[in-house]
């Protein structure tokens, strides 16, 4: 019976794992201790004092959960592509009906790259389009909380208009 042998071993793998291709696999994942940056943890804070009564705040929200991709006309699965693991640093609910009132984006030095100059500048754009105001900030660190507060309102303000 030489032949039982042949065949299973052309069904698996030499790491006993199956060739067949709709047999998706197991991917392992472990648990983040922490879903922000200790800078983004720090702001997130700030943010809830400023605006602890007022709305909402969620961090770390990737832009499918935000924007419809489903668009007549249009390739959707391109344009969810286009977005899929694209995310903001929060985005801020109205408590009355959980509406977005803005997204928000801390930038580092990591938004200097050409890479990252590009992507933020198609974030921009989509946000204008589908109205929804992104407040970004640089240094929040160095302002007071008055000063981020008359920031975000200018920003949300300036896109309402």
């Amino acid at each position: 019976m030489v032949f039982v042998p042949i065949v299973l071993s052309l069904c698996f793998k030499e790491d006993g794992k199956s060739k067949d291709s709709s047999i998706k696999p197991a991917y392992r994942y472990r648990a983040k201790h922490h879903i922000m940056t200790k800078r983004e943890e720090r702001f997130f804070e700030v943010l809830c004092q400023i605006f602890e009564n007022k709305c909402y705040i969620v961090p770390q929200v990737h832009l499918s959960a935000l924007l419809e991709h489903r668009i007549k006309g249009q390739n959707w699965q391109g344009a969810f592509r286009h977005i899929n693991g694209k995310s903001v640093d929060y985005i801020l609910l109205r408590h009355r009906d959980l509406s977005v009132l803005c997204a928000v984006e801390l930038d580092d030095v990591t938004h200097e790259t050409t890479e990252r100059i590009s992507r933020d500048n198609e974030v921009e754009r989509i946000f204008r389009e589908v109205s929804i105001p992104l407040v970004r900030l640089r240094t929040p660190e160095r302002m007071s909380k008055q000063e981020i507060v008359d920031h975000f309102v200018k920003v949300i303000n300036d896109e309402m208009r």
